[in-house]
């Protein structure tokens, strides 16, 4: 048998029967042996032992004296004698004591500890001890327990209070006493006695019940029995209640007492004040109470991967040990966020977790792994992928944890989930450059100033309008474009712009060849963090040139105005109306006569966004000098208080001398375009036909389901029975009448806020916010009940719903829809065929009605085609089929127009093939219903001819259903010697000399004859 502790099998069997107690250990702290006395000391079976590793059997404390074991065992040194408490299987604590050797192998190598031990105490369940009670407050004591004779010099030193022991005994500061076995105290030291608060003559010869109250005393009797017992050293703490309410713990050691001839003589008993290490226990304790909420409760994932056993770590073997770290880490502990921002349970993420998930993989993020050991911290961003296939960007924080040596015990991780920082960073950055190239294309030139008035960008356009390159401007000053005569207005309405927020004026700059130009300039300021001026630039010399032509041509101006496809009020310097224009009459309600000499702003009443009016715009223009512009957002009231939305803007009017004579005020009306704008914007979200919601909006809605909808959420899906067959039997007028009722029943049967979409040719979906499946069933219920009694060219409206509820927002759109498609296929299935027949009889019923010398006909050759049938042999099921087929061959005329089927001209080839079309309409119907589906095909061929000239498939000979040409030679028959709107009918005689002189061309030979011989002749 092999040993991995080294120890002969022989010694191993000794040791398994010894009654010391011993074990080996490994280097990592597990078991390589341990014999039964070590077991039955701590009351573990053998089952629970193999679980266990030394490092779950020791007391926090002697854990880190176990760690300076081991790690003295590594370095070669021998530990020696130690004392070590473990924790028994009860719970409780036992203090071993005993001799901790190095184990090596038989070369030399070590690999772990030999220990034996004794045991040195049992620790004690601590209690309170109640101290102010006391028996015989008269100061009478009771000695009446037998004394008894002793030889031991302690005992009889003991009994003199004056004795070298007494002495010696006061002067130790841990408190001390003696009980003899009956449980009287025969010395103690003053320590003792002023923790008691009793001179010592009050406490000799007294018992634990003279001194403590019953309950007390029976647990120190109780204990120092079980010393009498086991003969084995007791630890059990005690405290007691100060004055002031606080707590003074005492640590007491009761070991047996032997005298000379090793006679048991009693229980000396060491105590020792641990009120601070109690005080300062607690406070850990309650650190760590803190630190567990804060680790629980944090809104970030927090979690312990701890290794089985310590590891060093070195640049020397970081390889081996970077190995050994990755394959032996596993997750210790977790918070209930890891558990949320994983989306996996609390015991999957302990039992299953792979470093790599919550780390990276030591391949690919090996210089990850070394950041981390090597600066004890390391941060990093990881992406994962969610079961959507949606991208999760975790940010995480990783701390070594080490043992007190330095090892690696294992790591801290701290992760949190920042997906939409993220996002929004690359949102950010996409807006930037989207603004940019915005900026790079735009005719209007721009520029951004710092609030030293240096430019600090520039686009392509003010460069190709002021002739500078972008390096030439940027870090200029803005008084390089700038005309001199506009340096001191620049500073001047800086200092407005800066209290204002924005501006809009015009000026003149200079090109790099020194030529000036007119320029209209819209400056907004950004002041987070520094301040910047934005300036939008637009080249306006031509339109200040047209301005000066203006001037000097007034006739000219006054004919322009009143031409102008817009809107035009001329002021005067004071801003009273001079001149407008017709189209200025037709949106303010004033004519020209009675608006002139009044303030424009009698006349021209405008208001903003919000409903505020905007005062007099030409007296401000003029006041300002400048052109005031006003988007399409402002209205124009008219005197009879219409509204309308213009575009507005205001000019002044400069004279010769470059003063300001007036205004001219022009506005366009934009209503029609904003109402353009956004009809169609909501037309592509609007299905044309129903006027509801379309797939593209369903998808915008479900992509935003966080802000518009909530749970429980219904998704239901509509399904029209029977559309195809509507349109394919009445038309797609009939077909679009029964779409738009169904979407009129669904809008009738909604709440506000439901959302109801049309999503494909017969597919309806309805997303019901906050509705439950009861709910969700009681409005299905109400759909089928409103469609049963809504008709569509006197058809019900049938209907087939599914519906599936999201309760839980991680749950996916796709499998709900799935989940929704697949009930509403099940209802289908339920009601569709009979929706399809009940379709199939107002189709013959409008046959009917429309040409009921079709229907005629149809019984006829329904007759004829039997009887042929019968004589060739046919079984019942092939003479129904027959029946069935012949009834309905004709069915395809349903959409052919009367007057073609009553003609008595000969037809125009377009109309032949109108009337040819029936065969194919007639196949597409019957193979929509399934009753009827096994017909089709002899439907389809019944004007299929013998040779193969036939239509629509030019089938020939047997390649013809057998049925199909029963029906032929009966349908021709009954056409020639029928009573129809279209033609004399043909005798007996001469029907039967048609159908010979077609035989084998049009008709099957061999039907053609037993038709005639035994259907005709013996008729």
């Amino acid at each position: 048998m092999e040993n991995r502790d080294g120890l002969p099998i022989d010694w191993k069997c000794m040791m398994d029967y010894s009654s010391a107690i011993i074990q080996s250990i490994d280097l990592q702290g597990n078991f390589l042996y341990y014999n039964d006395a070590f077991r039955k000391t701590l009351g573990y079976t053998d089952k629970e032992m193999k679980l266990q590793t030394v490092w779950k059997l020791l007391s926090p404390s002697s854990r880190r004296t176990y760690e300076e074991v081991l790690q003295l065992v590594k370095e070669g040194k021998e530990p020696g004698e130690r004392e070590l408490t473990f924790v028994s299987a009860a719970g409780g604590e036992v203090v071993l004591s005993g001799l901790i050797s190095i184990s090596k192998s038989s070369t030399g190598e070590i690999y772990g500890t030999t220990e034996f031990y004794k045991v040195y105490a049992y620790v004690d369940t601590p209690f309170n001890i109640d101290i102010s009670y006391r028996r015989g407050q008269d100061g009478q004591i009771s000695l009446d327990y037998p004394h008894g004779s002793y030889d031991g010099n302690m005992v009889l030193g003991l009994a003199d209070l004056d004795s070298p022991v007494n002495r010696f005994l006061d002067s130790i500061y841990d408190l001390v006493f003696f009980k003899d076995i009956h449980g009287v105290y025969r010395g103690c030291n003053k320590n003792f006695a002023e923790l008691l608060n009793l001179p010592k003559e009050q406490i000799l010869g007294r018992n634990d019940y003279d001194l403590y109250t019953d309950e007390i005393a029976d647990i120190f009797v109780s204990k120092d029995q079980q010393i009498f017992k086991d003969l084995t050293p007791r630890k059990n703490e005690e405290w007691n209640t100060r004055n002031d309410g606080s707590r003074n713990y005492i640590e007491t050691l009761k070991t047996p007492y032997f005298g000379p001839n090793n006679q048991l003589m009693g229980v000396l008993g060491v105590s020792r004040d641990i009120t601070e290490r109690k005080l300062a226990e607690e406070r850990l304790e309650e650190n760590e109470r803190l630190l567990d909420i804060y680790f629980t409760q944090s809104l970030s994932g927090k979690f312990f991967m701890m290794l089985d056993h310590p590891v060093k770590w070195s640049q020397k073997n970081q390889d081996s040990a970077l190995k050994e770290i990755y394959h032996n880490l596993k997750m210790n502990r977790i918070n209930p966020a890891m558990v949320s921002l994983y989306g996996i349970s609390e015991d999957a993420l302990l039992e299953n977790t792979i470093v790599k998930e919550v780390f990276t993989d030591i391949e690919d993020g090996k210089e990850h792994w070394l950041s981390l050991l090597h600066k004890g911290h390391h941060q990093m961003v990881l992406e994962k992928k969610k079961k959507s296939g949606e991208t999760l960007y975790i940010s995480s924080d990783y701390t070594c944890l080490y043992d007190s040596y330095g090892q690696v015990l294992g790591f801290f991780g701290n992760q949190r989930d920042i997906t939409k920082e993220i996002h929004a960073e690359e949102e950010r950055k996409t807006r930037e450059l989207y603004l940019q190239k915005i900026l790079e294309t735009a005719t209007d030139g721009y520029y951004a100033v710092n609030e030293k008035l240096i430019i600090i960008d520039v686009n392509e356009a003010y460069c190709r309008m002021s002739g500078y390159t972008k390096e030439e401007l940027i870090g200029s000053s803005i008084f390089i474009h700038t005309v001199k005569e506009e340096e001191e207005g620049v500073l001047e309405r800086t200092k407005k712009i800066l209290e204002t927020g924005s501006a809009l004026f015009e000026s003149r700059h200079q090109k790099k060849d020194g030529t000036a130009f007119d320029v209209e300039i819209s400056v907004s300021v950004l002041s987070d963090p520094d301040t910047i001026f934005i300036n939008f630039i637009r080249d306006i010399t031509e339109r200040k040139q047209l301005e000066s032509y203006f001037l000097i041509e007034k006739d000219l101006f006054k004919n322009t105005i009143h031409s102008a496809a817009d809107a035009v009020i001329s002021t005067d310097d004071h801003g009273n109306v001079i001149i407008m224009n017709s189209m200025a009459e037709q949106m303010t309600g004033w004519n020209q006569d009675d608006a002139y000499g009044k303030k424009l702003e009698e006349i021209l009443h405008v208001e903003d966004r919000n409903g505020n009016p905007i005062g007099d715009i030409a007296k401000d223009c003029i006041s300002r000098s400048e052109t005031i512009e006003f988007s399409q957002d402002h209205r124009v009231v008219a005197k009879n208080g219409n509204e309308i939305f213009v575009e507005l803007s205001a000019s002044p009017i400069s004279g010769s001398g470059n003063e300001t004579i007036g205004a001219v005020v022009m506005f366009k009306d934009v209503t029609r375009r904003r109402e353009e704008m956004k009809n169609i914007e909501d037309l592509s979200f609007r299905d044309a036909l129903t006027g509801l919601y379309n797939r593209r909006f369903l998808n915008e809605a479900i992509a935003s389901k966080e802000e518009l909808l909530g749970l429980p959420l219904t998704i239901m899906v509509v399904d029209v029975n029977g559309l195809k067959l509507t349109n394919d039997a009445f038309g797609h007028s009939v077909g679009d009448a029964l779409l738009k009722a169904v979407g009129r029943i669904c809008k009738e049967v909604t709440r506000p806020g439901d959302i109801i979409c049309r999503t494909g040719g017969d597919e309806f979906v309805i997303l019901l916010p906050n509705s439950d499946r009861a709910q969700a069933k009681a409005l299905k219920d109400r759909i089928v009940s409103v469609a049963s009694k809504t008709h569509v060219e006197s058809m019900h409206v049938s209907l087939a719903i599914g519906y599936s509820v999201m309760r839980h927002p991680e749950e996916h759109f796709d499998d709900l829809f799935a989940e929704a498609d697949n009930n509403m296929y099940r209802n289908k299935l339920r009601y569709g065929k009979t929706v399809k027949k009940r379709t199939m009889e107002k189709l013959v019923q409008k046959l009917n009605t429309k040409h009921p010398e079709v229907i005629n006909h149809a019984k006829e050759v329904s007759s004829y085609a039997i009887k042929l049938g019968q004589v060739i042999g046919l079984e019942e099921n092939e003479l129904e089929n027959i029946r069935l087929a012949a009834s309905y061959h004709d069915i395809g005329k349903v959409m052919v127009p009367k007057e073609l089927l009553k003609k008595k001209e000969k037809l125009t080839d377009k109309e032949v093939s109108q009337v040819r079309k029936h065969a194919e309409l007639g196949y597409q119907l019957l193979k929509e219903v399934d009753e009827y589906k096994h017909i089709a095909e002899v439907v389809l061929s019944h004007h299929e001819w013998w040779n193969g000239t036939g239509y629509p498939q030019n089938l020939k000979g047997y390649d013809i259903p057998r049925a199909a040409r029963i029906i032929a030679v009966a349908d021709a028959y009954e056409t020639m010697t029928g009573k129809h709107s279209y033609r004399k009918p043909l005798s007996k005689e001469e029907a039967m000399k048609e159908l010979r002189n077609f035989s084998g061309i049009q008709f099957d030979p061999d039907l053609v004859e037993l038709f005639i011989q035994k259907v005709l002749n013996e008729d």
